[in-house]
């Protein structure tokens, strides 16, 4: 028998001010994309919660696409409520077939 040492790190948030989670805006098209050409898109979150309580704090990727950037999160000029980040990527020949990316919004 043999084993091996894991370490991990937890991070507890503290309990919300708001009770509504944010939610992420699905994108409404499938993104066909080609190899070697370059692709930019938005993913948004709407905050539920009334801006004088909480603020969105960010949006973050817990599943990447190899190759993907992600800019840091922008709040929208016209509507505090609604927050997002461009993600850019250029899919590689080893990548043709569906991808999966997962992300999560939360708020402060």
């Amino acid at each position: 028998m043999s084993s091996v040492p894991v370490q991990f790190l937890i991070y507890v948030m503290p309990e919300p001010a708001c009770s509504n989670a944010p939610v992420i805006i699905p994108l409404t098209v499938c993104l066909d994309v080609t190899v070697g050409i370059p692709i930019n898109f938005d993913l948004f979150a709407l905050n539920l919660c009334q801006p004088n309580i909480t603020d969105m704090a960010d949006i973050i990727i817990s599943k990447e696409i190899t190759g993907i950037t992600i800019n840091n999160m922008t709040i929208s000029s016209t509507n505090t409520s609604l927050a997002y980040i461009t993600i850019t990527w250029t899919p590689q020949a080893n990548q043709i077939g569906p991808q999966q990316m997962c992300a999560i919004a939360y708020t402060e």
